[in-house]
């Protein structure tokens, strides 16, 4: 950012197609920031336009580049997995998972991606782990999918979700807490989060 005075506020200016945002950075050195981008509503290629303001209030532009937005699959599955909650048939279609073995290298990586992305979605109001279930039968619920899988970051994410503990005593159609799940796959330190 040459040319800039060294107190100036230095912001970046994300425009799409349909959307803009402006966010604030972080100067790591004299030619390097640091931001956060935020998410976007497809994927394109956006402008990104790094501003300046001086202390006299004074706001200039430095430098634009394209960036690409990119499918994010991990946030895709977030977003659907929430969407699907209190529906049986599109909870239990993710049961064809079991079908396929997936090492616990992805497994892992699946685990950590997931649980950030839903950690980053706005989740809906009133939201919960059981739909929108009073007295809930026996069914798939999300801490069944993570027991499943050995998703322990995920598992952590929905314990503080509302419905959490409801769901922990919820056996599914084949007769599994999730706790029973995790001890029958080996999961033992999910089995522990699930008991504590």
């Amino acid at each position: 950012a040459g040319g800039i005075r060294e107190d100036a506020e230095l912001f970046l200016v994300f425009t799409g197609s349909t959307q803009r945002y402006l966010s604030s950075t972080l100067r790591v050195s004299h030619d390097t920031l640091q931001a956060v981008c935020p998410a976007h509503d497809c994927c394109e290629s956006v402008v990104v336009t790094v501003c300046g303001a001086d202390p006299d209030g004074l706001v200039h532009q430095l430098a634009s580049e394209r960036m690409c937005f990119v499918q994010d699959l991990a946030f895709d599955m977030a977003q659907f997995l929430v969407g699907a909650v209190g529906r049986a048939d599109m909870l239990e279609g993710a049961l064809l998972l079991d079908e396929h073995q997936i090492p616990l290298q992805e497994c892992e990586k699946m685990d950590q991606n997931l649980a950030l992305a839903l950690s980053h979605l706005t989740l809906p109001p009133g939201w919960s782990i059981l739909g929108n279930c009073i007295a809930p039968e026996p069914q798939e619920t999300l801490l069944h999918l993570a027991a499943r899988r050995g998703l322990q970051r995920v598992a952590r994410f929905l314990l503080q979700q509302p419905g959490a503990q409801q769901a922990l005593a919820l056996p599914n159609k084949q007769g599994d807490t999730p706790a029973s799940l995790a001890d029958s796959r080996g999961h033992s330190a999910m089995l522990e989060l699930f008991t504590q």
